[in-house]
């Protein structure tokens, strides 16, 4: 099952990026979202309720692992962006109609 969870995380990095490439705003507020949630999560992380309890609350785990999957997705989104940088023109027409909708 994590191994689903992992694919899903690695296509929601590549959907994020094909949103920040199209619509360039909403992937800025999104991104500006998730940034405050991290960093609320910093400083307030979760914890069991009750002191004598030991174990992690379900959504203390489940918060963990999503900002843990947030930070792939935005290191997903970064790398694919440094990759268009350095494209080689030969390979440009793909890319831009795979990200940018832009049939050339």
């Amino acid at each position: 099952m994590a191994n689903i969870w992992m694919l899903v995380t690695i296509m929601f990095g590549v959907f994020f990026y094909a949103l920040r490439c199209r619509q360039r705003l909403w992937y800025g507020l999104i991104e500006l979202a998730v940034a405050f949630i991290i960093i609320f999560l910093t400083f307030h992380p979760p914890g069991p309720i009750v002191l004598a309890v030991d174990e992690p609350t379900w959504w203390g785990t489940l918060l963990t692992r999503c900002a843990g999957s947030l930070a792939g997705v935005y290191f997903i989104v970064r790398a694919l962006d440094n990759i268009e940088k350095g494209l080689p023109s030969q390979m440009r027409r793909g890319w831009d109609r795979l990200f940018h909708g832009k049939v050339l």
